[in-house]
């Protein structure tokens, strides 16, 4: 079996709580902050795009760093495609989301894609601890589809809900917009079935801008389940990264985490 199963350990009342950085594989600079990050601050896991200019890097760090917790991140726009030479809608989400609704020769593309990103995935030989989506495109119901066509039957990995909670008061158009799809979304994948998904995620209110002490604030009033907060450390340096910063000053919850597997 190439993932871990992800049950919730001792039940209801128990709480997990994990740092994860995305984008793992996409350059060096990355990597580099994901493994400081790990080793000398409070980072879990971290999300690994298969195919990209670091990717094959990122695996071998991963194999060297056995504590990581590796899962897979889906990515069907601004990226590199291992299937074909570039993604027709380009960099962005909102193009790719209405290409996968309405055009049928979109949803063979991107079929294939996944196909050739978990195949890539499984030659690592790292276990895939969870599954998300660059810019969250895997609750998109075509891919999230092709994802439950693609694993193995038996338990899979745990897949990143859209519970999303904030730092800060919502604010303007995007606030209300979240405040209205993010329980839909998370309803929608809760009736599918066969997945465990993460209880809240919290971090898209503070995209590259995470703070150590908004985060310390939080987690000890988190209820039972397992609660994800995302980072995306572009460079080792905390003078210049604040996701780097937060996640060195927050090296204290690197021992306390919660073992999903």
């Amino acid at each position: 079996m190439v993932y871990d199963a992800v049950t919730n350990p001792g039940g209801p009342g128990d709480r997990t709580v994990l740092l994860i950085a995305d984008d793992l594989g996409l350059n060096s600079g990355i990597n580099e902050a994901v493994l400081r990050a790990h080793h000398e601050g409070g980072l879990h896991a971290a999300s690994l795009m298969l195919g990209q200019p670091a990717s094959a890097a990122a695996v071998v760090m991963a194999r060297e760093s056995a504590s990581l917790q590796v899962g897979w991140h889906v990515h069907v726009c601004d990226s590199q495609p291992l299937t074909c030479p570039a993604w027709p809608w380009g960099r962005s989400a909102f193009r790719a989301g209405l290409a996968l609704t309405g055009w049928p020769a979109a949803r063979r593309l991107v079929r294939e894609e996944l196909r050739g990103q978990w195949a890539a995935f499984c030659a690592t030989g790292l276990p895939c601890r969870f599954i998300n989506g660059h810019h969250h495109l895997h609750v998109h119901p075509v891919v999230l589809s092709e994802l439950e066509r693609l694993l193995p039957p038996g338990p899979r990995p745990w897949l990143r809900g859209f519970a999303i909670r904030r730092f800060a008061p919502r604010r303007g158009s995007g606030g209300r917009i979240e405040h209205w799809v993010s329980p839909w979304v998370s309803r929608r994948l809760r009736r599918r079935g066969g997945w465990r998904l993460s209880d809240s995620l919290w971090g898209l209110d503070r995209l590259g801008a995470m703070n150590s002490r908004e985060v310390r604030a939080v987690v000890p009033g988190l209820p039972g389940g397992l609660h994800e907060f995302l980072f995306h450390p572009r460079t080792a340096d905390p003078g210049a990264d604040a996701d780097f910063a937060a996640l060195i000053g927050l090296v204290d919850l690197r021992s306390a985490r919660g073992e999903l597997d």
